[in-house]
């Protein structure tokens, strides 16, 4: 009974925790979650499922301890995984809530087919896990934004843009709507993306493994 118990308790405080880090990521579960979009995404995705099978197996087969003890060997790994590399990422073992802070690239304008919009690039509580990056559109009255897969669970390294160019660089292609964005020298982060205006999709073309302060 008492391993019971302690499948039980273990299981769901390891979920509960799993869960928030994935919401806190997710900003709440309002996006998409990705394997592959970042480290400590995957092994909460591939860990979470993991764990709850094995706490179903061991607590029907509580005589057998290998089941439970492999249970405990996986939240413990997992967990600890996840703590470093956040760790290692942003400095801290542990996410904390934020304001939001934004910083943004300030606006440039681009023509083509007849078409002028402007564009900017916002940089969303960087430096935390819950950073996002956005190019933000601007036709007419209507605003779009696109997310930008720009620093992954690196830290979100940056030097403030004194013009658009500093951090983003928009080009058209022969689709008037597809263009090509390629982030600035002062972003650490040297990546390029083909980008459609009309449905958000992000491809990411190029990336720079190694960046160099400006």
């Amino acid at each position: 009974m008492r391993m019971k118990k302690l499948i039980v308790i273990s299981t769901v405080l390891y979920t509960v925790a799993a869960l928030a880090a994935l919401g806190f990521i997710s900003n709440w579960f309002r996006e998409q979650l990705i394997l592959g979009q970042s480290v400590i995404m995957t092994t909460l995705l591939i860990g979470l499922p993991a764990v709850l099978i094995l706490a179903i197996a061991a607590y029907w087969n509580v005589h057998n301890q290998w089941l439970a003890l492999l249970l405990v060997v996986v939240i413990l790994g997992t967990s600890g995984y996840v703590l470093k590399s956040h760790h290692d990422a942003y400095g801290e073992w542990l996410p904390s809530p934020a304001a939001q802070d934004i910083e943004t690239s300030g606006s440039a304008t681009l023509t083509h087919n007849g078409q002028t919009f402007s564009y900017r690039l916002e940089l969303h509580n960087p430096g935390t896990v819950a950073h996002r990056e956005f190019l933000v559109i601007t036709r007419g009255k209507q605003e779009r934004r696109v997310r930008l897969p720009l620093f992954g669970d690196a830290r979100s390294g940056y030097v403030s843009a004194k013009t658009p160019s500093d951090w983003i660089v928009m080009q058209p292609t022969e689709d008037a709507n597809i263009y090509l964005a390629e982030t600035g020298r002062f972003l650490f982060s040297r990546k390029s993306f083909r980008v459609n205006l009309q449905t958000g999709k992000v491809i990411v073309l190029s990336e720079k493994a190694n960046q160099e302060k400006p």
